[in-house]
């Protein structure tokens, strides 16, 4: 209990002596190969503002695209950084074709019994020497300011690059940190308000979708050891041995 009484007020004091300056959307926003495949989480979501394009880059994974689908394509135009895989000069899909789509919001285009949507399905898929894959993204068309210009499809991260190791030696995993974080604030360490949360939030997210613990945290603004000492408060307690009395031999008394 002493351990735990002095570790409490230290995690505060490290949360809240981050400073709170305002900082501007990542330029470059990361999914998992997984996430944009539909295999894991809600899918994969985009959006396209007026007069800022989004990219989509599949250069991480090392993929070639194969195939595009846009089903409702009255207010987006496609483009690409070389041939499609398969199409025009690249007969194959060998280290040639297209890694990157560029998708632009267009005004006053209609096709005839082709309905206009509020959003609309984008299918890509790819060969690489791994196979075919085949992604689905959700296509928003955005307002206001742009929150990112490209959407970078990462490898999966296992399970073993997102594992970080407290200062107290034990390794702990996200739903450690996620444990953690519910910790501080149901015990008022932090406010509910405090720009720690969604700054813990935003190196999740990017762990989740294929950043090392080091780089989602210097992505997200905060230092790796405010993360270790939530994952720390997170860790189940370690059992500790009972302490048994040894066993009082049984004297047999002689007839």
């Amino acid at each position: 209990m002493k351990r735990i009484a002095l570790v409490l007020p230290l995690v505060a004091a490290s949360l809240l002596a981050i400073a709170t300056p305002t900082f501007a959307a990542p330029i470059v926003r990361q999914i998992s190969e997984a996430q944009a495949q539909g295999l894991t989480g809600d899918g994969a979501q985009i959006s396209v503002w007026p007069g800022s394009g989004t990219n989509l880059d599949f250069t991480r994974t090392g993929e070639v695209i194969q195939r595009v689908w846009l089903d409702d394509p009255s207010r987006l135009t496609l483009d690409f950084d070389g041939n499609l895989c398969g199409q025009g000069n690249s007969g194959n899909c060998d280290g040639a074709g297209a890694s990157v789509i560029h998708l632009r919001r267009v005004t006053g285009i209609h096709f005839e019994n082709l309905p206009e949507t509020v959003f609309t399905l984008l299918t890509v898929v790819t060969d690489s020497t791994a196979g075919r894959k085949v992604y689905q993204f959700q296509v928003n068309y955005g307002s206001g300011d742009p929150q990112y210009a490209t959407v970078a499809i990462a490898p999966n991260v296992s399970a073993q690059s997102s594992t970080i190791v407290t200062i107290s030696g034990r390794s702990a995993g996200l739903l450690d940190i996620q444990r953690g974080l519910r910790s501080v604030i149901a015990s008022q360490l932090i406010p509910s308000d405090s720009p720690v949360i969604p700054k813990i939030q935003d190196f999740l997210a990017r762990v989740r979708n294929g950043a090392t613990p080091q780089a989602a945290a210097d992505a997200a603004g905060i230092s790796l050891a405010v993360v270790s000492r939530l994952a720390e408060m997170g860790l189940p307690a370690i059992a500790q041995p009972i302490e048994t009395s040894p066993p009082v031999p049984l004297e047999v008394a002689n007839p």
